[in-house]
């Protein structure tokens, strides 16, 4: 299976590096990372300047790992590599492991799950993957209990689609139990930090978590009870409740 590597973190996070090798034992997998450090960014797409994009010969010798270092948002890598750079489309797209959570009302800021959206909007199947900061699960373990289960879900859902995994800080009885759930919400309190320097005004993106819903069935739920939360993620985002609303206040009378 050909797989595409895609991150918000940079080509040098660990996490990217050890799903890569991971996965190039039994599969043929190309990486397509961010030069520097992307997070929150969304779906950002750069415009405006050219992209500078670097062959990372140095990324993995021993696993033949082909690496591109790219000079713009997760976005770009996953736009620019499908579009300008791939002879042809990987089999699934992968975005990850993230150092820190995906959950919630996180998914419109986050940068791996916007990496993520690129591969489904080229109509391949797509996952992100995150794993809580502070957790007592590795990477390499992390690694390991994805890809039977890409593996089965691939054989099995239709196609395309997006996954939102998020691995939690230890594992209810001590194994891997992936479930499926919906968004939760989150938001966050003092979001941020007010900084005075040589006599100018600075704020720095701080915060602490607040959970607005994480009830039983949400991926933040999930997550907590020792879990891996799997949540379908898609595109349109419209409001179909307010929409009837909508439709009946502006109609003519």
């Amino acid at each position: 299976m050909n797989i595409l590597i895609l991150n918000d973190d940079g080509i040098a996070a660990e996490g990217l590096r050890t799903l890569a090798r991971h996965l190039a034992h039994s599969h043929t997998v190309t990486v397509a990372a961010p030069m520097h450090q992307q997070s929150g960014t969304s779906h950002a797409l750069t415009i405006g300047r050219a992209i500078e994009v670097r062959a990372d010969e140095n990324f993995d010798p021993v696993y033949e790992i082909r690496a591109w270092a790219i000079d713009g948002t997760p976005t770009d890598c996953g736009k620019l590599y499908l579009d300008a750079i791939a002879e042809e489309y990987p089999d699934v797209v992968l975005s990850g492991i993230n150092h820190g959570s995906n959950l919630g009302t996180d998914v419109i800021y986050s940068g791996t799950v916007g990496a993520a959206f690129e591969g489904f909007f080229h109509g391949i199947p797509s996952f992100a993957l995150s794993l809580i900061e502070g957790s007592h699960i590795s990477y390499a373990e992390a690694s390991r209990y994805f890809e039977p289960f890409m593996e089965r879900v691939l054989c099995v859902m239709e196609k395309p689609f997006l996954l939102n995994i998020n691995f939690p800080k230890e594992l209810a009885d001590g194994k891997p139990q992936f479930i499926c759930c919906r968004q939760g919400g989150r938001d966050y309190i003092n979001a941020f930090e007010r900084i005075e320097k040589n006599g100018r005004v600075h704020y720095k993106v701080a915060g602490e978590v607040s959970d607005t819903d994480k009830g039983a069935g949400t991926d933040i739920y999930a997550v907590e009870q020792g879990l891996i939360s799997v949540t379908p993620v898609g595109v349109d985002m419209t409001d179909y409740q307010l929409l009837e609303e909508c439709g009946r206040c502006i109609s003519p009378r």
